[in-house]
């Protein structure tokens, strides 16, 4: 019998990592989703919400039958913004 609270295998999450300039950890989305087609709008969110606390801007495009989202801040900083399965999250 299987965990009622066990992530499924089609979990996706959205996250945000410095590709270039002044690195910071990485910034994980705050939900959860069932396709990546769903996680587009934790894409655009993220863009959005490390666009206006970082002072910069941000655009999202489909990469490969995903969204990804970049950040180009002013302080020097380039942020990736991916979906990624629960598969292919590093695991420590």
């Amino acid at each position: 019998m299987t965990s009622a609270l066990a992530l499924s295998p089609d979990a996706y999450f959205v996250v945000a990592e410095v590709i270039h300039g002044p690195h910071l950890a990485p910034r994980v989305g705050d939900d959860l989703y069932c396709s990546a087609e769903c996680a587009e709008h934790g894409v655009r969110e993220l863009v959005r919400e490390l666009a206006e606390e970082q002072g910069g801007s941000g655009f999202v495009l489909p990469h490969q039958g995903r969204m990804i989202g970049c950040v180009v801040t002013r302080g020097g900083r380039m942020w990736s913004v991916q979906i990624l399965a629960r598969g292919e999250v590093p695991t420590i």
